[in-house]
């Protein structure tokens, strides 16, 4: 792939993010942390962290530091809570690019950075925005300047590694240190490079990391006392493996086994291509140009395999390391029918995509239509004219990016209408209603508080609704805590209906209209 194509993809990729970032924030997490991240604004207190003004002890504070400086500069938005993450995930795509061409060539890296940029995971992590992100970012960049400086033993870039390993800490805890540590290390013991521990600059690396994570553990130490410390440093990532930490699920080892398949998408062949051949190449004792692909991917699978919570959006950190390993394999075990296999996988999600455009949401899907109609016979042209081997990833990656545009521009905007929480939010905030005049009844939501622009306060019964209902009061509830109110006389001037279906899990049966209504359990904004 020539560079303008290269530079063309990645502005593709560009057009993707910019079409999710002005979304609605989705509920659970990234509500949540949007609403946290206002919060510290408004308090002015970075050092402690606060969530629906209690205490809040589980996540580290650098997405929140990074979107309060976002809301500071541009103000309370959906795209400035993302533009710090979204800014991760393209460090993330320069540095994936950096390490593969560090050992295997700039083709490989193109190819790496494309995979990547054009992956069902890397969408999901620009547009559901967690702390994964910047981890993902921060890692990967740790990674490259690691494996940079053991090879090359410039100072810039032991500092530049230190620089990620504490961002990476302060972005999602231990992960942030042991993935480089794997990946950086296991290149390290297999090429004998043990003049690289020797080295007194390690030292000084040490130190920046310390000095990043003070500030940190100061609000930690303050707001939670030696408790907070410890559960940082040890309860909150590796109590997940020895089973002290509170979240657990009952999930097995092989939960991610399946999830990698799809994330990945529509790489999937090429990666398990390039594992295989990493794999058959180190049992045969071969001298590989790089390890820390191949272990650094293995090793922190397993890890995260070994906890006893898992969610998919954790398998992002290793994200990076997929795509090289998927560079691999496609330049390396390009075969005729696993490329025919490849591109079946990739016109089989066009048609899915296709289909789930022309069912779901009825209005303004033309355009839509005809843009991935389009794109499946230019990609089929291309490959036509290019041949298989030179027009394999350009039309892979076309189709993931036109599919990654409709999902953003027609997909999420009609899916998130159907978030009640942030739609009651946002229309408390258009009429101007203050904490005295805005109250949910049994029902509260992350959404609901980032759009209100503050925690809503919450009532129990039709009891405590009396003792607040003044003229201008509005309610936030669900139809049979309307009806219970109405029952106790307080019925109200007029009300708003909201359709709401918890858009974070989405079922098969609400993307077919005609099961749609019998999903939703409709929201209500009883004014008084």
């Amino acid at each position: 792939m020539s560079e303008r194509a290269f530079k063309l993809c990645l502005l593709g990729i560009g057009l993707v993010a910019l079409l999710g970032s002005g979304l609605d924030v989705m509920e659970v997490d990234a509500a949540q942390y949007a609403g946290m991240s206002r919060d510290m604004l408004e308090r002015g207190d970075f050092l402690k962290l606060y969530f629906r003004d209690e205490d809040y002890l589980d996540k580290p504070p650098l997405l929140f530091w990074l979107s309060a400086l976002s809301f500071k500069c541009f103000g309370v938005h959906n795209w400035s809570y993302r533009l710090p993450s979204i800014l991760f995930a393209f460090l993330a795509l320069f540095s994936t690019y950096r390490f593969a061409a560090l050992y295997r060539g700039q083709a490989v890296a193109r190819t790496a950075t494309l995979i990547l940029g054009g992956s069902a995971a890397f969408f999901l992590m620009t547009n559901d925005v967690r702390c994964d992100t910047i981890l993902t970012g921060s890692v990967i960049m740790a990674m490259w300047l690691g494996c940079a400086w053991l090879e090359q033993g410039r100072g810039w870039q032991l500092i530049g590694c230190s620089l990620a390993i504490g961002a990476g800490l302060l972005a999602k805890g231990p992960i942030g240190l042991v993935a480089p540590v794997i990946a950086v290390g296991s290149q390290l013991v297999l090429t004998r490079n043990w003049s690289r521990v020797r080295d007194p600059r390690l030292l000084f690396g040490a130190i920046v990391v310390g000095l990043l994570l003070l500030p940190m553990c100061i609000g930690l130490y303050q707001q939670h006392g030696m408790y907070g410390l410890r559960f940082y440093f040890w309860e909150q990532s590796f109590g997940r493996i020895t089973g002290e930490n509170r979240w657990k699920d009952d999930s097995t080892v092989l939960f991610f086994t399946h999830e990698i398949l799809w994330q990945l998408l529509p790489w999937t062949l090429f990666v398990l291509a390039g594992l295989w051949q990493s794999l058959r190449s180190m049992i045969r004792k071969e001298v590989l140009p790089e390890y820390a692909s191949f272990l650094g991917a293995i090793l922190v699978f397993t890890a995260l395999s070994l906890s006893h919570f898992k969610l998919p959006h954790y398998l992002f950190v290793i994200a990076p390391l997929f795509a090289v390993l998927g560079a691999i394999g496609l330049h390396g075990h390009l075969r005729i029918a696993l490329g025919r296999m490849h591109i079946i996988l990739v016109l089989l999600l066009l048609l899915v995509a296709i289909s789930l455009t022309y069912i779901t949401f009825a209005e303004d899907r033309w355009p839509f239509l005809a843009l991935l109609g389009a794109t499946g016979i230019a990609g089929c042209l291309w490959i036509y004219r290019r041949g298989l081997e030179r027009g394999l990833v350009t039309t892979s990656f076309l189709v993931m990016v036109t599919i990654g545009v409709v999902m953003n521009g027609h997909f999420y905007p009609h899916l998130l209408r159907y978030q009640a929480n942030a739609q009651a939010g946002q229309w408390a905030a258009e009429k101007g209603l203050g904490k005295e005049a805005f109250y949910s009844m049994q029902i509260s939501g992350s959404a609901l508080d980032f759009y209100a622009g503050y925690p809503v306060q919450w009532i129990s019964n039709e009891v405590e609704a009396r003792t607040v209902i003044i003229p201008g009061v509005v309610i936030y509830t669900d139809a049979a805590h309307r009806m219970d109110l109405i029952a106790a006389g307080l019925v109200p001037v007029s009300e708003v209906v909201l359709p709401n279906y918890p858009v974070q899990r989405l079922g098969l049966k609400f993307l077919f209209p005609a099961a749609r209504d019998e999903q939703l359990a409709p929201r209500y904004l009883l004014e008084y």
